[in-house]
């Protein structure tokens, strides 16, 4: 056996070994597609590109789009699987148009939706809470309800973390 191949194992075998440690065991060479929780997706993101875009019709419940803060458009929804609401969004179901009619990437709306997803969950759980205690108001939870500066307080961190300056 060669010294380079020797030194190979002796040096790469040890870092495979702790990478696959670290990744729990399992490495995945395919791109992965629409992730079922929406922890899996940047939420903060979501809630810029849904403020934007999508209140225009979610906003006033155009063309009888579920409005984010009624617990009652939401419910049957939440049972459906996070992948096929965001590919409902992405190709168009009933009312609701391809993409929103925006010129969205399909990263973004999967953003917008799994937002709006954590968004009614959030109202839902408030709701049945509220109403277990017997009090039927929701506390505070429109979309403006985080700061307006979250958004530029995300992104400075992001820049510290890859070390820049600026964008």
């Amino acid at each position: 056996m060669s010294k380079v191949c020797r030194f190979s194992r002796q040096v790469f075998a040890p870092a495979l070994a702790v990478l696959l440690a670290l990744t729990g065991g399992s490495v995945s060479a395919t791109q992965p597609g629409l992730e079922a929780d929406t922890r899996s997706y940047n939420i903060a993101h979501g809630r810029v590109v849904f403020t934007r875009h999508c209140l225009r019709c979610h906003g006033e419940g155009r063309d009888n789009a579920p409005l984010p803060d009624n617990p009652a458009d939401w419910t049957g929804r939440l049972d459906q699987p996070l992948d096929e609401l965001i590919r409902h969004a992405i190709n168009g179901h009933g009312d609701m148009p391809a993409r929103g009619e925006t010129d969205l990437v399909d990263q973004e709306i999967a953003a917008a939706v799994a937002f709006v997803v954590y968004r009614a969950r959030l109202v839902v759980a408030e709701q049945a809470n509220g109403a277990a205690a017997g009090d039927t108001r929701l506390a505070d939870s429109s979309v403006d309800a985080l700061p307006d500066n979250i958004d530029d307080a995300v992104m400075q961190m992001l820049l510290l973390l890859l070390g820049k300056q600026r964008w």
